[in-house]
């Protein structure tokens, strides 16, 4: 009688983790299956797609939101098509993976074909700076504001997307060791970028940067919730970024205190 018994419990169990099993796996099946068959039909059109087919596919693998698509989008960063090379680089910033992050900040450095495309070059950099990512910003920071406009423009407020006392050195670190014509052609970017750290319009000159960061160097601190910003100033981030309007945080320029250009208290 016991023995029967025990057969039975065993036999019950075995029944329950079957129900369990058949419960869970559609899931995790569907999933799996969902990017296995992303990956097969960005590889097939990679291979003999038209381009709005490889661009297609490239947002569908993307939406997967998988770590194992990356490298086949990756792949799409050499493509002959510069729509297909910027339909990947938004691919990888969409994913926001660190794996996909290595990808975009690897062409950076080993794509000097895509470096030379100005466009392609701001669109890399920029999703670079989307992730916020402290090391990679460092990498971006190193090239100074040599390059197109648009490439200085994504480097500098990538620069001003890691919020950390940092930035603010390596904003001013640039903007000390670059010539006169070329902070001034950035002087607006550079301003935006460190309002945005540091919570107070430090105006277009460069020596009141260099002197704000000599006078502050030691007791900056960053805060993690970013600040209000007067309200061209906000578009423009916003703009930037693609971020939805929020206008709940323009501030009026008469309630703005430490702006070189109001009338603030």
């Amino acid at each position: 009688m016991r023995m029967w018994l025990g057969v039975a419990l065993v036999v019950l169990a075995g029944s329950v983790e079957a129900r369990q099993d058949k419960k869970s796996a559609p899931v995790d099946a569907t999933q799996s299956e969902s990017v296995k068959a992303a990956l097969a039909e960005l590889r097939t059109a990679l291979a003999r797609g038209k381009s709005e087919e490889r661009i297609a596919a490239l947002g569908k693998a993307a939406n997967t939101k998988d770590a194992g698509v990356v490298e086949a989008i990756a792949k799409a960063l050499g493509d002959e098509d510069p729509k297909v090379q910027g339909a990947a680089i938004e691919a990888l910033r969409g994913l926001q993976r660190k794996e996909a992050l290595a990808a975009l900040v690897g062409a950076f450095e080993r794509d000097k074909k895509l470096a030379k495309d100005a466009e392609l070059a701001a669109r890399l950099v920029k999703a670079i700076g989307s992730y916020g990512d402290a090391a990679a910003v460092e990498k971006l920071a190193a090239a100074g504001i040599d390059g197109a406009h648009g490439v200085v423009e994504a480097r500098i407020l990538s620069i001003a997307n890691v919020r950390s006392v940092r930035s603010v050195e390596l904003l001013v670190e640039l903007a000390r060791g670059a010539a006169d014509d070329k902070v001034g052609a950035h002087a607006e970017t550079i301003r935006l970028a460190l309002a945005r750290l540091v919570g107070e319009d430090l105006g277009t000159a460069r020596q009141r940067w260099l002197g704000f960061w000599s006078e502050q160097r030691k007791t900056l601190e960053v805060t993690a919730q970013a600040p209000l910003l007067p309200k061209d100033m906000q578009r423009r981030w916003d703009m930037f970024w693609g971020n939805p309007s929020d206008p709940g945080r323009a501030k009026p320029r008469g309630e703005r205190g430490n702006d070189p250009e109001g009338k603030g208290p």
